[in-house]
């Protein structure tokens, strides 16, 4: 106590100064303010150091947290790029197989198309050359049955030159009128003989 009684003897005398609070308010206040942070420290510092410590962990965890995301966006980014060039190259592949396949049916159709415009153009050459055959068989035919006709014609009646000049310009005419009429396959009928 008598450091105390020394310090209360010290104040009263520097109580005087008007500036500094008295030397016991003084001490007291010390003793005070050490005691306070005394009590703060033992007390309320663990547990501030605590709050600190978890805040630290907390947002040092959503730091790694944000972190493994980022990496895995980056992962998946990358996973969507690779998918996407591979689903170009396939898109790719299949335009140029499509347009292959396209290219090679449009071959296949025109050389069908042509080999059928050939076998069809053939084919009427055919029927052409066919009908042409059948028609100078008909006009054989027709011409031989006149010439047969005409001759039976003249040798039934009389030998005068006039009259069978006459007679051959008459079938010439009518042979003329069957081709025109389109009757050629027709046979003339006979003007009854002997008497014209």
């Amino acid at each position: 106590m008598q450091f105390v009684n020394l310090v209360l003897a010290a104040a009263e005398e520097e109580s005087q100064n008007p500036v500094l609070p008295a030397t016991s308010e003084l001490i007291w206040g010390a003793i005070s303010f050490f005691l306070l942070l005394f009590v703060a420290i033992k007390l309320v510092w663990p547990t501030i150091d605590e709050a600190y410590r978890n805040r630290t962990a907390n947002i040092e965890g959503k730091l790694e947290t944000a972190e493994k995301q980022r990496e895995e966006a980056a992962q998946l980014l990358e996973e969507y790029r690779r998918r996407l060039a591979a689903a170009e190259e396939e898109t790719q592949r299949i335009i140029e197989e499509a347009r292959g396949a396209a290219e090679r049916l449009r071959r296949e159709i025109r050389g069908k198309a042509e080999g059928e415009a050939a076998r069809e153009l053939e084919r009427a050459r055919q029927a052409i050359r066919s009908e042409r055959d059948q028609a100078m068989r008909d006009l054989r035919r027709e011409v031989g049955t006149l010439a047969v006709d005409l001759a039976a014609r003249v040798l039934d009646n009389s030998l005068d030159r006039e009259r069978q000049l006459g007679l051959i310009d008459q079938y010439i005419q009518e042979l003329g009128d069957h081709a025109q009429a389109g009757a050629m396959t027709s046979r003339p009928q006979k003007s009854g003989g002997g008497g014209d």
